[in-house]
């Protein structure tokens, strides 16, 4: 029986319906960019194996080569503002701020 008081790491489901499984994603699209994974169906493969979209992933990694990672890292460090302000600066900026918080919940979510 546990203490409810108690705090625990959550795991890999809790994790996954918070963060929207972007801490997978965000690992598995920096992996896919360094070649880990290889390349072509190679890359299809080894990420379907670890239980991940591949064109999720892919759509991140796209996203990261495109400089999303340096917003994402201003997101975090303030510069855009919060909440309904920094989806609109996102936005008015050119970027996909759902995609930018997926990277941002990549980034500073630990699994």
């Amino acid at each position: 029986m546990s203490d409810q008081n108690t705090i625990r790491p959550l795991s890999d489901e809790e994790l996954a319906s918070v963060s929207g499984g972007t801490t997978k994603d965000y690992r598995a699209a920096v992996d896919l960019m360094n070649g880990v994974y290889g390349s072509g169906a190679d890359a299809q493969k080894a990420v379907g194996d670890l239980g991940l979209d591949y064109w999720s992933v892919q759509h991140m990694a796209n996203a990261l080569s495109q400089g999303y990672g340096r917003v994402a890292q201003d997101v975090i460090d303030g510069r855009y503002g919060k909440d309904a302000a920094r989806f609109k600066a996102l936005t008015k900026a050119g970027y996909d701020p759902i995609l930018v918080q997926r990277i941002v919940n990549g980034m500073v979510l630990d699994d």
